[in-house]
């Protein structure tokens, strides 16, 4: 069976679940155990509320929230078992699995802005807010931020999955080493928003999915 998202999601309740649950059990591999599992209940479609709830906390989580997250993202850049969601590959049909591929959050977002056209699209402006906030929970670890850093550089690096266009693995790659160079999470999406093509998709509206208001002053 599969989920379905609340009309009006708790999305803070569920942000300090996820930190509670880091925070209490007992070891790492438990820590990536939880958060895959809350992949595997949400389901593909309902990734981009797992990318939410990230944003949560790294927006809204103070130092020791997201760091109780980042120590669980180590063990899974170490492991191979970052949480991720199947997109389908550049070309394929709107919503096909066949020839998709399992994108890691960040991965996930950067295909989202650049790939996806019409109402699926997110925007850049939601793409470097969304950006941002992950890459601030991830780098509550600085061994995280050099694991992700290296992931992305290397997906960048490959063109034979088919999930990414070459000018998205392109922008991503800048995203990679300004993140690593400076780690600054502003200056790093805003690298990937200028290295993709002028025209791309992300000028259209935002996918119902993420469409939640950002409290005033945030």
């Amino acid at each position: 069976m599969s989920a379905t998202l609340h009309p009006d999601p708790d999305w803070r309740g569920a942000a300090r679940a996820l930190v509670s649950g880091c925070l209490d059990l007992p070891d790492d591999d438990d820590r990536v155990a939880l958060m895959e599992a809350v992949c595997r209940g949400l389901g593909d479609e309902l990734y981009p509320a797992f990318l939410r709830v990230l944003f949560e906390v790294g927006r809204y989580g103070d130092h020791a929230a997201r760091a109780a997250v980042a120590r669980a993202l180590v063990q899974a850049l170490r492991t191979g078992r970052l949480p991720n969601g199947r997109r389908a590959a550049w070309g394929s049909a709107s919503g096909s699995s066949s020839r998709g591929r399992s994108l890691g959050p960040l991965e996930y977002l950067c295909a989202w802005a650049a790939q996806a056209e019409g109402d699926a699209a997110l925007p850049h402006n939601l793409f470097e807010n969304a950006a941002q906030s992950v890459m601030s929970l991830v780098a509550a670890s600085d061994e995280a931020r050099q694991l992700y850093c290296e992931k992305l550089l290397a997906e960048a690096q490959d063109s034979l999955e088919g999930a990414l266009t070459r000018s998205t693995r392109h922008a991503m790659a800048e995203l990679a080493r300004a993140w690593a160079d400076r780690g600054d999470p502003a200056h790093a999406s805003s690298r990937f928003v200028g290295a993709l093509p002028q025209g791309s998709s992300s000028l259209a509206a935002m996918s119902s999915r993420w469409r939640q208001p950002v409290p005033a002053g945030a």
